[in-house]
């Protein structure tokens, strides 16, 4: 608004600032345009996510490779000062079918709150992988470092999140060793993710504080370094989750959804796995 400068009208003998006044023509332009802006990212949003959907489900019926697995999880947040929280989460995920065990991750962080929407990560990622090879099974840690920028907006009654993180890691070469799976000759590899998520209460008047929702979220990721490593692309991954979640409270949320994961592999091969997923959010 600096573009009109520091604009006061008299009106009842008083000063008054059009800007903040919705009764004046300028006030209720700025109204006008912060609905309408608003209202535009809702509907881009909404289209964006119906045609990635439907890539995905192209995706899904000519996949190579195809997986049924459920994840479980639980995503916990404990403010130790107004600047300062403690993160944490933890997931176990299935194999196939939901026959065993597949990964186990506890990942912890420091966040560094720079304002209200705005936040700063950083933690680590211990993570166990449990794989067969040669008829051995074995438990596989994958441990890693990663920092992370979080943005939250607030449309209307909706919240739009924002997570871009950086992953440091190393890609061992596994080979089995007696009843063991063990690794050698550790290969750096970075990873970008950018994830995305939008909460929105059933009810499109009220603002979300208890009761129903629905979540809709994507997550990417990409090989910012060392590829050749990992699948040898720049792509690495996407996951596309739809569901729907109750909030007990201020400090709580119980959730349940369908995510979509698609991996690309390093030839033309890729695989995808529908995973059903249970997930609880804490805020202390």
């Amino acid at each position: 608004m600096a573009v009109f400068g520091e604009i006061n009208t008299i009106k009842m003998g008083k000063k008054t600032n059009p800007f903040g006044d919705k009764s004046h023509a300028i006030g209720m332009m700025k109204v006008y345009l912060c609905s309408s802006s608003s209202i535009i990212a809702l509907k881009t949003f909404n289209r964006f996510i119906v045609l990635f959907f439907f890539v995905l489900f192209s995706m899904f019926v000519t996949a190579q490779q195809k997986k049924f697995s459920g994840w479980a999880m639980t995503l916990n947040t404990f403010a130790l000062s107004p600047k300062f929280n403690f993160i944490f989460d933890s997931q176990l995920r299935s194999n196939d079918q939901w026959k065993k065990t597949e990964t186990f991750i506890l990942r912890p962080g420091l966040t560094y709150v720079l304002s209200k929407n705005v936040s700063l990560s950083a933690g680590l990622a211990l993570i166990t992988n449990w794989k067969t090879m040669e008829g051995i099974r074995d438990g596989v840690s994958d441990n890693r470092i990663w920092q992370q920028l979080g943005i939250n907006q607030q449309l209307k009654n909706t919240v739009l999140q924002h997570r871009i993180r950086i992953e440091e890691r190393w890609i061992p070469v596994l080979k089995v060793a007696g009843s063991e799976i063990v690794k050698s000759d550790p290969n750096f590899n970075a990873r970008f993710r950018y994830f995305t998520r939008w909460i929105s209460p059933f009810s499109a008047t009220k603002k979300l504080t208890k009761g129903m929702y629905w979540a809709v979220q994507n997550e990417f990721f990409f090989n910012a370094a060392g590829a050749r490593h990992a699948n040898r692309k720049l792509f690495d991954q996407s996951r596309t989750y739809a569901g729907t979640g109750y909030r007990l409270g201020k400090h709580a949320d119980l959730e349940l959804g369908y995510m979509f994961f698609y991996t690309e592999g390093r030839n033309k091969d890729y695989t995808t796995n529908n995973i059903i997923q249970l997930s609880s959010f804490l805020r202390l």
